[in-house]
């Protein structure tokens, strides 16, 4: 009942950050939408994950629709499912429902981006699979890891890399190095390369087998072998203020804004700031300015708005002389009253990116831990399947999905590495609790302690780092009223649902890019294709367009295959789109890398129309010749249609 509970608040989790993805989000549905527009993995496109990534997310729009519900529903129930097995796991490993429910909570507080679904189910299912092996290791249940090491290296290359490892490692762990070891592996590596041999022999029908590897070792080698991809991470926690502090009431008083009268002097203005108590926080030009009150008795409050200086107030109910609870939340009051709410405990990883590089080092860190130094100790206090051997393949398992998994910059990425640390540090806390339990006072309360701040450490730097608590409290209103916790969730809801996703947008201006997608959807046939020369797979989603490119994207690592550069300018030109958007380093950064088909759209495109944001400039470029029906928009940008 714990576990499904759990799953639950899970899935309603990443439904929720589902409804705002990033753009790296819409790399595998645009690439959904070539499937299900009738084009062919590796001969007509060529993308950074595989079959089972954009096959399942083909599958649910055709189920759901054209929209955002769709995702939703596959990154909720990958997150339910792993947090159940998780959470399954770790009791069974250490026989208690605390430790199972606090690895579960390090998978809901993470929050991967939606497109990291993959780095948590996977994980989850292998982590479930290579326990069940190493306590009773079956012939079947060698198949199934060997299916499991397919089925990874389905959704992407890498992870089955990654499994096999892991494989490797629970077949040692059970059998040692002998003969029975050898005859497992080789079971399991059979299972695994009859599963993938389909996509095998479509990559060696289409590009070419040898192309198909070195597609993917480059990507690879773009990814994980510059120079600060795996940087190490920068400790967080370095002062006492950075592990215990107490602030002043004042950081949670009321913010209240003060428009003074024009021809007030400054020096009055001091004084009455002064006479109330009031701390200046910023200012809106040179009448207007907002001020912490830390007195908020009615008479002060009547009297301030009394001051004949003072020509009005925002932020106060002037009929109550009071502050309103949309000006001021609950949690702010509480903090203001109550002096023990001020205490933070590693304040150090207070900030989302300070966080993320704190998880970044436990991620790196906890694996080696164990394998190490725990492990003589903390196996006496899990239970029987847990043994010395088991727990450092387990660790040495987690080393690989660690330096697998984890890249700069870590406030990304650092949380995708989040299960087989969960299940190590649910695996930690049982054992130091216990131990603590077992020990003399002295020792007792040395321990207890110990456990307590490592598991807050862990837990606050994954909460932070995941967004956890931002999360909550925008859908709760920020505590300050019902309507704006319904306007939260309404918002969710409208995103979800809308179809096609760009409807939500009906009535708004929305960003540059939701710009961009509307002019492609109401201006490019539906039969005809779209051409983006920058990552903005988005366009190619809101927009519901094809693209005519092989490629998502043209940043680096593409560059370095000649025969991709030739067999996607021949796409390109077989079906000849006649639009296509690009940013304003089209002659510089993209030239540099893909001369052919810069050259390419100089010759036969003409720039229609630009548009700016943010000190970027994008261009609408059409093909010569192409008939324009009218001019759309604001803009004056050609339409087709």
């Amino acid at each position: 009942m714990v576990g499904a509970a759990l799953a639950v608040v899970a899935a309603v989790n990443q439904v929720v950050i589902a409804s705002t993805p990033t753009n790296d989000d819409y790399m595998h549905l645009a690439i959904a939408q070539q499937l299900l527009g009738g084009d062919w993995p590796l001969r007509d496109f060529f993308d950074v994950y595989g079959v089972l990534m954009y096959g399942i997310s083909a599958l649910a729009q055709l189920m759901f629709g054209h929209r955002l519900l769709s995702e939703a529903v596959v990154v909720g129930f990958a997150l339910a499912v792993s947090v159940y097995l998780v959470f399954s796991l770790v009791r069974a490993l250490t026989g208690s429902t605390v430790a199972g429910v606090l690895s579960a909570v390090l998978l809901i507080a993470a929050g991967p981006r939606g497109y990291s679904y993959p780095k948590v189910l996977i994980y989850a299912v292998a982590a479930m699979l290579w326990w069940r092996y190493v306590s009773a290791p079956t012939w079947p249940k060698t198949v199934a890891l060997g299916a499991w090491v397919a089925i990874a290296f389905l959704w992407r290359a890498d992870h089955g890399v990654y499994v096999a490892m892991g494989v490797a490692l629970a077949v040692v762990a059970a059998h040692g190095s002998s003969r029975l070891a050898a005859v497992r592996l080789a079971q399991a590596a059979a299972v695994a390369v009859v599963m993938v041999s389909p996509i095998l022999l479509l990559a060696s029908a289409t590009i070419g087998l040898r192309s198909y590897i070195e597609s993917g070792l480059t990507m690879f080698s773009a990814q994980h072998t510059t120079s600060n991809t795996h940087t190490w991470p920068k400790w967080p926690v370095r002062r006492l203020s950075d592990v215990i502090r107490l602030d002043g009431a004042e950081e949670f008083a009321p913010t209240v804004g003060l428009r003074w009268t024009d021809d007030s002097p400054a020096d009055a203005r001091a004084t009455v700031l002064a006479r109330y108590g009031l701390t200046p926080v910023g200012s809106d030009g040179p009448s207007v300015q907002t001020v912490r009150m830390a007195n908020q008795a009615p008479e002060t409050i009547r009297d301030l708005i009394n001051e004949p200086i003072v020509a009005d107030t925002a932020g106060i109910d002037r009929g109550q002389s009071a502050i309103p609870w949309s000006t001021w939340p609950i949690w702010d009051r509480l903090q203001f009253s109550q002096w023990w709410l001020r205490v933070r405990l590693f304040a150090g990883v207070d900030e989302q990116t300070a966080a993320a590089e704190s998880v970044a080092a436990l991620f790196y860190v906890l694996p080696l831990v164990v394998a190490v130094v725990a492990l003589p100790w903390m196996q006496r206090y899990l239970t029987a399947d847990a043994t010395g051997v088991r727990l450092i393949a387990f660790a040495l398992f987690g080393v690989v999905t660690a330096f697998g998994l984890m890249r700069s910059p870590y406030d990304v990425r650092a949380v995708d590495d989040v299960v087989v640390p969960a299940i190590l540090f649910g695996c930690c806390v049982s054992a130091l609790w216990r131990a603590a339990r077992a020990s003399r006072p002295l020792t007792r309360g040395v321990l207890t302690v110990t456990v307590v701040l490592f598991s807050l450490l862990v837990v606050k730097s994954v909460a932070v780092a995941g967004q956890f608590g931002d999360r909550v409290s925008w859908l709760s209103g920020e505590g300050r009223s019902l309507s704006r916790m319904h306007g939260a969730w309404r918002e969710v809801r409208d995103r979800l649902i809308a179809q096609p996703p760009l409807t939500y947008w009906n009535g708004m201006a929305g960003p540059v890019d939701v710009q961009l997608a509307r002019y492609a959807a109401e201006c490019v046939p539906q039969s005809r294709r779209l051409l983006v020369l920058w990552f903005a797979p988005q366009l190619y989603y809101y927009a519901d367009r094809l693209m005519a490119s092989r490629h998502l994207f043209y940043e680096s690592g593409y560059e370095r295959i000649a025969f991709e550069q030739q067999r996607t300018l021949e796409k390109i030109q077989r079906f000849a789109p006649p639009v296509v958007l690009a940013t304003g380093d089209l002659d510089t950064f993209r030239r540099q890398a893909y001369p052919t088909l810069v050259d390419y759209i100089h010759r036969e495109y003409e720039t229609a129309g630009t548009v700016s944001d943010e000190g970027q400039q994008y261009q609408v470029l059409i093909r010569r010749n192409e008939h324009v029906v009218r001019p759309y928009g604001e803009h004056q940008w050609p339409c087709l249609t």
